[in-house]
């Protein structure tokens, strides 16, 4: 019976296919958190065969701008996309600069369909008065008199409201903490130094292409044409530039 039984096994394995081993391509690629192997490259490359190298892909907001200027050229115009221009100052000095700058337009979001807008209306735009009046309440407007030149970085209004709701009231530090003395336009800020008015090193990062300045990002793009953060606003005694964070949080 044992000689029956192996041999009814030897013959049905005959008849199977044949194991094989498969190599994965994804050996040799980056697992993500998904347990899928990782394709995505953040970062563009210039190979010599053309067909291996890498354009750098625009950001969500930026296609959303692409997209929005598509729909408003004429059909046979091929969409043409330009650098961000920087914003105009009023040739005064940095606070009076500040206190008429116009920030980065809001669109309505999902909060809009409860009011009948879309969501892709705009709302207004986050504007720097908050910071303006810190700056004088605080004392530290005495210290921007002068040539200077100084470079703002400047919050917006629901950027220091979030910081008071979590953090309680902005002090001077914390005022001084957005102003560095010398002009830093934002394509030096990676390598300028960025020693606040105060004395405190805020701490520059390279990621997702983006710069950030304690976590704030520099040349930060909005959903939707309306305006970006304010960046490189030239002044007579400096230079400001809009972020949508409180570098002390």
């Amino acid at each position: 019976m044992k000689f029956v039984a192996l041999s009814l096994i030897a013959s049905a394995s005959a008849f199977a296919p044949s194991a094989q081993l498969s190599r994965t391509s994804a050996l040799n690629q980056h697992i993500g958190s998904g347990g899928m192997a990782d394709t995505r490259n953040p970062e563009a490359s210039v190979n010599e065969d053309p067909r291996k190298s890498i354009s750098a892909a625009p950001s969500f907001e930026e296609y959303l701008k692409q997209r929005a200027a598509q729909d408003g050229a004429p059909a046979a115009a091929a969409p043409v996309a330009a650098a961000p221009a920087a914003a105009t100052g009023t040739g005064g000095d940095v606070l009076s600069t500040l206190q008429s700058l116009q920030g980065p337009g809001e669109v309505w979001g999902a909060d809009g369909i409860a009011v009948g807008k879309e969501e892709s209306d705009l709302r207004g735009y986050d504007n720097f008065g908050k910071f303006f009046d810190l700056i004088q309440s605080t004392g530290v407007a005495a210290e921007l008199q002068g040539a200077g030149p100084f470079t703002i970085f400047a919050p917006t209004d629901p950027a220091i409201a979030s910081y008071e709701t979590m953090r309680g009231p902005v002090d001077a530090r914390v005022v001084k903490m957005h102003i560095v003395p010398g002009l830093i336009s934002s394509a030096d800020v990676s390598s300028a130094d960025l020693t606040s008015l105060g004395g405190e090193k805020l701490t520059y990062r390279y990621a997702v292409r983006k710069n950030f300045v304690n976590d704030a990002i520099i040349g930060e793009k909005t959903f939707g044409p309306y305006s970006d953060y304010p960046i490189d606003v030239a002044c007579s005694n400096g230079v400001i530039h809009g972020v949508g964070l409180c570098f002390a949080m």
